[in-house]
């Protein structure tokens, strides 16, 4: 019997053990013996409906032969596993309430299609913290370590089919099926080719938009592929800069940077020039359900999204209601896809302004290996050995910092010698952050797939710095990049 007082409202974590394990959670024969403990203010706030869900994996001793990354693994969401996992539906209008609590060994950076959510509160092992009105951030993915939990609330803005699920590709992989059956991109992408950590989301109502204003800005991204020796072949987005198609076989890393505008309509021709079926998810921008970008699933009823076979072309029409740092990336096969090259920049600026030619531009992303039983090397805009950054001493740099690892965590430091700089975060996932939070801090920032960051850093010195990159997933690796800042001319 255990008595206590519930002296702190917050989302809470039970559990218990009959193994011995350096870990404070297990992998193994206990994994499942947890549970969430809501502690309510005596004074709540309106009465609302609320969902909780509780993520658990369970690794078995036996290996997956279907499995790249070594023992067969189930990752469940409230006790079941993509497709099993409970189909939400809600209505246009609706204010949507989550808490979300990871009771797993795993780290999970969680992402929501289509539509912003506020994060109202954080909690770890030790106490929840519930954030003031001003403090609280938007996201559009956020990252749940072992034992840590988010309450979020969300508004359903536009009819159709949404996703929520885990970013990193090996805790959706269709390889975690234990069914066995893997079939690869389809056209019903959603229902065959995911699992693990996966909901499926309808809103229902709103009108489907049929007629569309005339495009301010057309673009055409082709898809290309280059075969390799003893290697899956690379892939990339290349961007038509011209008249001419860029070759089929020509490559960009990452994919080349989309420049758009706010409150301007778009066109974007999407042409597959690979042997492969693919599909283009355009992270974190607000757009109408069927040019969200998962074949089969994204849009409304019977008019769903297709697969973008070999040879075929899709159009996507968006206008983003905001300005920031966003991304685009693969939807299919997403472990050969993402890790082969299918990611790139997409950054929206206010209407009628140029982009600055003092930000920066990082692009943190995880080359392909053959298995995982290593760290994948990191790239940084493409490269294991990234090219120095040139900074001006005395001017204020925006460092548009954008984390599409596969399977990696990142943790980034800007320092001078071995001593941390300081910097000002400015926005996250493209949503400017609230003004507490705009204020200067240290300069290191854990960065996860499907997540981006906007810093403000004025060197006052001249010099070289150094922004060391260090990635976990097995053993860490160290990447560093040289800074060089300039006196002022």
């Amino acid at each position: 019997v255990v008595r206590f007082v519930a002296s702190r409202a917050g989302t809470h974590l039970y559990f218990a053990r009959t193994t011995r394990s350096p870990t404070l959670l297990s992998r193994r024969d206990d994994s499942q013996l947890v549970g969430a403990l809501i502690v309510v203010p005596l004074a709540p706030r309106a009465t609302r409906p609320e969902r909780l869900w509780v993520i658990t994996a369970w690794d078995d001793s036996a290996r997956n032969p279907l499995s790249p990354y070594g023992p067969r693994q189930v990752y469940a969401i409230n006790g079941a596993s993509w497709p099993s996992t409970e189909r939400l539906a809600y209505t246009v209008g609706d204010s949507v309430h989550w808490r979300v609590l990871n009771a797993s060994q795993h780290s999970h950076p969680m992402h929501l299609h289509g539509v912003f959510f506020r994060v109202q509160s954080r909690g770890t092992a030790v106490a929840d913290t519930l954030y003031a009105p001003a403090q609280e951030r938007l996201a559009v993915t956020e990252y749940l370590a072992p034992g840590t939990s988010m309450a979020m609330s969300w508004k359903a803005e536009r009819g159709g089919n949404w996703l929520y699920h885990c970013h990193t590709i090996n805790h959706i992989d269709e390889a975690l099926r234990l069914s066995g059956h893997t079939s690869g991109a389809s056209h019903a992408h959603v229902d065959d080719a995911m699992a693990g950590l996966v909901l499926a989301i309808t809103v229902n109502g709103g009108r489907t938009t049929t007629t569309w204003p005339r495009p301010i800005a057309r673009l055409r991204l082709h898809i290309t592929e280059r075969a390799q020796p003893a290697s899956p072949p690379a892939l990339a987005y290349v961007l038509q800069r011209d008249a001419r198609a860029p070759a089929a076989d020509s490559l960009e890393a990452p994919g080349s940077t989309l420049v758009l505008h706010q409150g301007e309509p778009t066109e974007i021709t999407v042409l597959n020039r690979t042997r492969l079926p693919t599909a283009v998810h355009w992270h974190g921008m607000e757009l109408e359900s069927f040019y969200d970008g998962v074949a089969g699933w994204s849009g409304a009823g019977a008019r769903t999204a297709p697969i973008l076979a070999p040879g075929d072309s899709f159009v996507v029409r968006m206008t983003p209601p905001r300005a920031g740092t966003f991304m685009y990336h693969t939807h299919a096969s997403e472990r050969d896809q993402l890790m082969g090259g299918l990611y790139g920049p997409l950054l929206v600026l206010p209407r009628g302004v140029a982009r600055d030619s003092t930000e920066r531009l990082l692009v943190f992303a995880d080359s392909a290996v053959p298995d995982f039983s290593r760290t994948p090397p990191s790239l940084v805009n493409g490269s294991t050995r990234p090219a120095p950054i040139e900074l001006t001493a005395g001017t204020t740099h925006r460092l548009r910092l954008i984390g599409i690892g596969a399977v990696s965590t990142r943790m980034i430091r800007l320092m001078r010698d071995t001593v941390l700089l300081t910097w000002t975060p400015l926005a996250k996932d493209g949503a400017d952050l609230p003004r507490e939070r705009r204020q200067p801090r240290r300069a290191e920032l854990q960065l996860n797939a499907g997540e981006t960051f906007d810093m403000l850093f004025t060197p006052a010195d001249t010099g070289t710095l150094t922004l060391a990159m260090q990635s976990f997933y097995r053993a860490p690796i160290t990447t560093l990049v040289t800074v060089r800042v300039r006196p002022r001319r």
